[in-house]
Parts: C-alpha cells; structure tokens; sequence
C-alpha cells in the first residue's frame, strides 16, 4: 500500500479539487458526504444507463400524469352542466358581451345574497377585451390551448431556473436544467392545486410561468441578471398584475428589497420600471379599446360586491377561517382589511430582515395571496417556482436530500389538502423549511453561467469548492 502523502489540488481560490475518488474537502470531510463526486453527472446518477433510465421513467409518469388530466377534463366537460371550465368560460362569456359591444359585467351576477364561492366576472376590463376575439371558440379548444401554454410555461421555468443565480447550484451540474424541466413535468399533473387551475381554466395556471419570470429577477451572490431579463420580469409582473390585482404588492417587496451583497446592483428597481412601463401600455389598450366606461362599470361592480359573505371553508383565507372559527361570518369583511395591511407590512419586513432573496421572494408571494379578501385552493401554486428554485440550488450540497423530501412532503400535505383545503397552509410552511434548508452555505459561491466544468486528466467532471474563510 502507498503511504506517501499525497498533494491536494488547489483552485485559483486556493480551494481544494475535489474529483470522482472522493477527495477531502477543506474540512476534512470527503466529498461523497458533501455531495455528487462527479457534478457534471447530472441530477439522476454518474451512470449513463440510470440517468437514461430516470429520465425514461420520468416521461412515463408524464404521459401517464397528463393522459388522466386530459381524461378527467374531457369526462368534467362533458357533464351538465360542465364542471371544467367554468372560470375560463366566465372570462369567455365577458369577451363576448365586449365583443357585441356591451358591458363585461353582468349586475345580475351580484345582485342579492352573494356568497364567496358564487362566479361572476369581477376582473379588470382588459381581460375581457383581450378575450373578446376568441370569445366565440368552443370552450374545449380554448381551455385545451389554456392548459398547453400554462404547463408549457412551468416547464420552460423549470429549465430556466437552474441557470440563473436565484436557482443556480454552487457546484456545476450538467444537465440539471433538462433533468429539472422532466421531474417537473412529472410531477405537475399530480400537484393537485395546479390540476385544479388548469381543469378549472382559472388564470392562477400561468402564475408559475409569471411569478417564475420575476423570480428570475432576483440577484443572488455576486450574480445579478440581464437588463432583459429584468424587464421580462417587469412585464409579467405587470401582467399578473393587470388581472389579478393582488400580485401588484410584489413591486412594493421589489422597491424595498435589500442587496445581496453590499454594492451589488439591485435589478427590482429597473422590474418596478418595466412593469410600470408595460401596465400603462396595458391600460393605454384597454381605454382606446372601450374608452373609460369600463373602468368606471368595474369600480360600481367591486362596491357591489363588496358585501358577499366572505366566510366559507373554500376560502382559506386567514379572514375567513377566523371568522368560522369565532362563529360569526360578519367578522370576514373587517379582518380582511387588517390582514390586508398586515400582508402589506410582511411584504415589507420580508424584504429588508431576510437575507435570503428566495426566502425573502417567498413570503412576499404568501404576502401576496392574503392582501385580497378571498383566498382560494389553487392559488399558492404561485409557490412554484420558489420551490423549484430550492430544488436545483441544493443539488450537490448535504441537504440536497433533506430538500428533496420536504418537498415531496410538500407536494403530498397539499394533494390531501383537496379535502380540507385550510391545511394547504402547512404545506406551504413545509415548503419553508425546504428552502431554509436549501440556502447555499459560507464559503460557497454560485459559480458563473458561462463557466465551463473544469476536466482531469482522466476526463472525468471536478468541481471546485471554496475555502470557507
């Protein structure tokens, strides 16, 4: 046996190397306890017949996932009346009364006795205008088209992720950006919240896509994105804003946000333009669209239904549950204003004490998803990308399992949620721990998108790892 002592490979950083025999780090920990020994292996294993096998396995359970989606939605249709697409043809039924040259909204929808679970149109104007021209297409083909464009948009997040500094692991793992967008295409059908949006056509379905596109935004590291980028961001915030309203607190949480670092550019301040940008030229549409009687017909339809009963055990709204829970339904209207101010007031302290810019992002969307009085099953889905995020970046590190599993347990609380949808909540503060856990230890920088994964002589993928100082 040699006993010679043998020479560590430093980096340019003056890190050790670690390489595929399981090398020391700095710590004196070996490299199999600190993650992949080989980072360039990808997220399903060295071996390329298991990765092959898992990414095989992972289109199985894709086409297995979306075929009963696909068969449920058509059995839900064809009922009587249907049960799919009942908010997608609320939205179609706008366009249509705007297309003939009438009123999105209809008073009869409020006119007594509102409940909290009864449908009406109550969003902007814009929305039915944008609507209008394929208001007379059956619903099937829109709402089939609506499913498309928002599952391709959460799979197009989850490979965009891993790349840039917010979902960026610290080693370079090749691949992880394909692995991510398969797992994620796997398991969408079965994250029961997201199947509900979809069956149901309701516009939370895209929110992954669009709260996904300003999480992109964010700076992490030494890291912070492109001018383009940013403005992507700013325009998806604007148009989640434009027909949902509540995701506008998100540019209070960008206004206030602190740097990563001390000197590092803050990239909200340019979002907060280019959404500002993109919602006047939203606004500018609709008003030469239909002039500002829609605006004001929107203003009297909110005052009108201003007084539905909120309380109801579909809503899971912080308002609403207390009020259950005291016995007197009349409580749901004035604590949603105290918890829409309170929600405001976390937007804010999230943004400056948490260091963590996914952290700080994820509680601004919570934030986000209680200012409006109404909360309901499918809307945390806007969650999404803040655990994809937590996924990739823990890829390579000692609580990359302990991530993976949180959020599976996540994924699991949520999909029984479905019976007792207020215990959504205790998955969202799973999904919490999963990205406290999740959050790049001292001494590990995210490495660079454009750098290349340095070889051994022997050909095999190393990484580098900083010396914690």
């Amino acid at each position: 046996m040699d006993t010679r002592p043998r020479a560590r490979a430093q980096s340019p950083a003056g890190g050790p190397l670690t390489g595929p025999g399981g090398t020391s780090s700095a710590d004196g920990e070996p490299s199999s306890r600190r993650g992949p020994a080989q980072p360039g292996a990808g997220v399903f294993g060295a071996d390329p017949a298991r990765r092959l096998f898992a990414r095989v396995a992972c289109l199985v359970v894709a086409v297995i996932g979306w075929a009963n989606v696909v068969i449920l939605g058509r059995a839900m249709l064809s009922a009587s009346p249907p049960e799919a697409g009942f908010d997608l043809q609320l939205l179609l039924d706008a366009g249509k009364r705007v297309a003939a040259g009438g009123s999105p909204y209809d008073p009869n929808a409020v006119a007594a006795g509102l409940q909290a679970r009864d449908l009406f149109f109550s969003y902007p104007p814009v929305v039915a205008q944008i609507l209008a021209p394929i208001s007379g297409l059956p619903t099937w083909l829109v709402l089939a088209g609506w499913c498309l464009g928002a599952a391709a948009g959460l799979v197009l997040m989850a490979a965009l992720l891993p790349r840039w500094p917010i979902g960026r692991p610290a080693r370079p793992i090749a691949d992880l950006s394909l692995d991510t967008a398969l797992l994620t295409l796997a398991a969408a059908p079965f994250f029961f919240p997201f199947a509900v949006a979809l069956l149901f056509g309701n516009v939370d379905a895209w929110f992954p896509f669009l709260f996904g596109a300003v999480a992109l935004t964010l700076a992490s590291g030494r890291a912070t994105p492109s001018r383009l980028t940013s403005a992507a961001g700013g325009v998806a915030l604007a148009v989640a804003s434009a027909v949902k309203l509540h995701p506008a607190t998100i540019a209070v949480w960008l206004a206030a946000e602190r740097p990563a670092r001390p000197g590092l550019r803050r990239p909200g301040l340019f979002v907060i333009c280019a959404a500002v940008a993109a919602g006047a030229a939203i606004l500018a549409f609709s008003l030469a669209v239909g002039g500002v009687g829609p605006w004001r017909e929107y203003i009297d339809y909110l005052r009108a239904s201003g007084n539905a009963d909120l309380a109801s055990s579909v809503n899971i709204g912080p308002a609403s549950q207390l009020a259950l829970l005291a016995g007197d339904s009349s409580l749901a209207r004035p604590l949603a204003v105290v918890f829409g101010v309170i929600a405001v007031a976390a937007t804010l302290a999230s943004a400056r004490l948490l260091r963590d810019p996914l952290e700080s992002f994820g509680w601004a969307v919570v934030a986000s998803l209680i200012v409006l009085p109404v909360t309901w099953y499918h809307y945390p889905v806007a969650l999404v990308p803040v655990a994809l995020a937590a996924w990739t970046r823990s890829r390579g590190t000692p609580r990359g399992r302990r991530v993976t599993w949180a959020l599976m347990a996540a994924l699991f609380v949520s999909d029984v949620a479905i019976v007792l949808p207020v215990a959504l909540w205790l998955a969202v503060a799973v999904l919490f721990a999963a990205v406290r856990w999740s959050r790049p230890q001292p001494g590990l920088e995210p490495a660079p998108d454009a750098a290349p994964t340095p070889q051994s002589v022997s050909g095999e993928a190393i990484a580098q790892v900083p010396v914690p100082r």
